[in-house]
């Protein structure tokens, strides 16, 4: 800008008859842009040689374009200038004039974008104040709520972190703090530039007191009881985070601990307590599904975040509209390995044998629902009371009963090549060679019969559907095998025990896994653990990162919220996702408040990889990304 104007400040005076760059000047000063035009043009065509003023000659035939009304034309020309000319020194105003052009066209939104690149490209300082000043009244003021949305979500470089600041501020001047939220959240992992960091932090100390404000935050966890040694080594978690969080920010965290000792008639006492407690902002906890149910009756209606860490019941969202399930729900999972197996898998007939109680009936029914609507076919539904010692009675003998009568319909159907060859071969008393050279082949065994006499090796199920109980494995994997079934095991998180698999190699043929979590501990950092160990004296395992991983969650929320629960809340719905050290959420589900995310994982000599996983846009393949093998630990329901 400054050298613009000094080049309009040049006096017209013409040496010869060759055109002058400031004779051009002159006339543009004085309104003649057809005259400068011809002026700038012949100069800009020139060679450098013969004019060393060439990049400035064709910057000046922009601005004349523009004032004649052609604005295609030096939009154009504008966007063709960086790539002829890489070094002029007019790059710095070129943002800029790209902006007035189309202003001057009435393109608001366009305007808005390029001053705003020309603010965080110049180096200018009145070329940036001036864009600047431009950029933020044009999205403070002028653009629309559609502009509004394009605009946000344009680009992640810092141009487009700084203009999705500038209309997060604008949603938020509106009153719509829900939308500025979002855009927070999903501009905040390409934030890298300090200003723009702590623009983005300042933005929300309107949202609630200031955020040097003390958070106060219940905790509602077993410390004693059968669940104590989870409940504590979640606890020592959660402190960790906290600890980490106010060595890094301004903020103070106070966690007002409870001990339940995972009785429900505690657990209400408790949330009475936290009920009538102002300064508290958000809790984490209980755990089983029996206790968030007890707490929902006396916190609904209160406006504060319940995060839930281990429980996942269908439906417990909507109970209160407080409660947010850390974990995928079991609908959630049973969903996603229905689909993964019909769609991905190619799986079309399915067995599934689950035990008689809430845990298992809800994965057994969502994922029969969904395998019919895919259209494939449930052939056997069975279920079992306490410890699955022995299905074979019952369940296994009915699979069983229907491949041999699949097997026996099939043979029917192909008598006439097998009788001719049959019949001869029997009638002459030749019956074990029949066997042998007819059916055999057809009857291949792939394992020892382990003396149960089932010697015919069964595929006609595609896939069993098996979701367990903690420590059912060895009873299942045993039974499979003497059954002689040859088919894929499709389970939830409660196969993840590595241990226990090594043990039966040859029990299983294919195992896929559907988890709520990626339970992978590989990637943590040695200085991590061993500060942890100096700290509390253990080696932390899967319930204190869950712990970690939902305080640290809590937290990033509440940087942005101020120190008002509804507000903690409302961060929390809007943020679209969220990437702890072993755990991912991406809030969905019809409330909005249940982890979509769920991982697809194969159990593949001795380890298990991590296939995919499903969010709430669909499936996505590991294969283009590289699979991973997890470092795993069984985190089972918490029932």
């Amino acid at each position: 800008m400054r050298k613009l104007l000094l080049l309009l400040m040049v006096p017209l005076f013409i040496i010869g008859a060759r055109p002058d760059f400031k004779q051009g000047v002159s006339l543009y000063n004085q309104g003649a842009y057809w005259e400068a035009l011809r002026v700038f043009a012949e100069l800009a065509d020139e060679e450098v040689s013969l004019n060393p003023q060439r990049s400035a000659s064709s910057y000046m035939r922009i601005r004349c374009y523009n004032k004649l009304g052609f604005s295609q034309r030096a939009l154009m020309l504008a966007r063709d200038f960086p790539q002829s000319y890489p070094g002029s020194t007019y790059l710095d105003d070129l943002e800029y004039l790209i902006g007035e052009i189309h202003l001057d066209q009435g393109d608001i939104r366009e305007a808005a974008w390029y001053f705003a690149s020309s603010a965080i490209t110049t180096k200018d300082k009145k070329i940036r104040k001036a864009a600047r000043d431009l950029a933020e009244s044009l999205i403070g003021t002028a653009c629309d709520p559609d502009d509004l949305n394009a605009l946000a979500g344009r680009s992640i470089d810092r141009t487009g972190q700084y203009v999705a600041l500038l209309v997060a501020q604008r949603f938020l001047k509106d009153g719509n703090r829900g939308a500025s939220i979002s855009i927070l959240f999903n501009m905040r992992p390409y934030i890298t530039d300090d200003d723009l960091r702590k623009k983005a932090i300042s933005l929300y100390s309107g949202f609630g007191s200031s955020q040097t404000d003390t958070l106060h935050i219940a905790v509602v966890l077993p410390l004693t009881g059968p669940l104590g040694d989870i409940g504590s080594n979640m606890l020592d978690g959660i402190k960790f985070s906290a600890m980490n969080f106010m060595d890094s920010t301004d903020q103070g965290v106070e966690l007002h601990i409870y001990d339940n000792e995972s009785k429900l008639s505690e657990t209400i006492s408790i949330a009475r307590q936290v009920r009538d407690d102002p300064r508290v902002v958000a809790q984490i906890g209980p755990l089983t599904n029996e206790n968030v149910k007890g707490t929902a009756a006396v916190l609904e209606g209160h406006s504060i975040p319940i995060i839930v860490p281990t429980a996942t019941e269908n439906q417990l969202t909507n109970l209160s509209k407080g409660i947010f399930q850390f974990r995928s729900t079991r609908e959630r999972k049973a969903i996603a390995m229905a689909e993964y197996a019909v769609q991905t898998l190619g799986l079309e007939t399915f067995a599934i044998i689950a035990p008689s109680t809430e845990y298992g009936q809800q994965f057994a029914d969502n994922f029969a629902m969904r395998v019919d609507e895919l259209g494939g076919i449930i052939q056997y539904q069975g279920w079992y009371v306490g410890e699955p010692t022995d299905l074979s009675r019952v369940h296994f003998r009915r699979i069983r009963e229907q491949g041999l009568e699949e097997l026996y319909t099939k043979f029917q159907a192909d008598s006439l090549r097998l009788d001719s060859l049959l019949i001869g071969m029997i009638t002459e008393g030749d019956s074990v060679n029949a066997y042998e050279e007819i059916l055999n082949p057809i009857f291949k065994k792939s394992r020892p019969s382990r003396g149960d006499s089932l010697g015919v090796e069964l595929s006609h199920i595609d896939g069993i559907f098996f979701p367990i109980h903690e420590g059912n494995m060895p009873y299942i994997l045993f039974q499979l095998a003497s059954n002689n079934l040859k088919t894929h095991i499709l389970g939830d998180e409660n196969w993840l025990d590595k241990d226990i698999l090594k043990k039966y190699p040859s029990y299983i043929d294919e195992l896929t896994i559907v988890a709520g979590d990626r339970l992978g501990f590989q990637s943590i950092s040695p200085s991590f653990s061993n500060e942890y160990v100096r700290i509390f004296k253990h080696r932390p395992d899967q319930y204190d990162f869950m712990g970690y991983d939902v305080m640290g969650m809590l937290l990033e929320s509440a940087q942005y919220a101020g120190g008002s629960g509804n507000k903690l809340w409302e961060a929390m719905i809007n943020s679209p996702n969220y990437e702890g050290l072993i755990h991912q959420v991406q809030w969905g589900g019809a409330t909005r408040r249940e982890n979509d995310l769920v991982f697809l994982m194969d159990y593949v000599e001795n380890s298990f990889e991590l296939t995919g996983y499903y969010d709430n846009s669909g499936f996505f393949s590991m294969d283009s990304l590289g699979t991973d093998s997890l470092d795993t630990e069984s985190t089972s329901e918490i029932e």
